[in-house]
């Protein structure tokens, strides 16, 4: 944001995690799965939906282009 030109503010925007994550994660890790989150967005927000879901930062692949995906998978 800004005024006259100048830097006012700053404004983020976050989508929300579903309150049925953490359970979905859950149960295949109860099986003995791992579970991984994949996605484009940045490392600082993939680590802070993987926390609040319950998969570990060293399951986080990030900044990961929509082309570079299903290799990686």
């Amino acid at each position: 944001m800004a005024r006259d030109g100048r830097p006012a503010g700053v404004v983020a925007v976050a989508d929300r995690v579903k309150e049925t994550a953490p359970e979905a994660v859950e149960a295949p890790l109860r099986d003995g799965y791992g579970v991984y989150l994949l996605t484009g967005d940045s490392r600082s927000a993939a680590e802070a939906v993987a926390a609040e879901v319950g998969i570990g930062r060293d399951r986080v692949l990030a900044e990961v282009l929509p082309a570079d995906k299903a290799a990686v998978v």
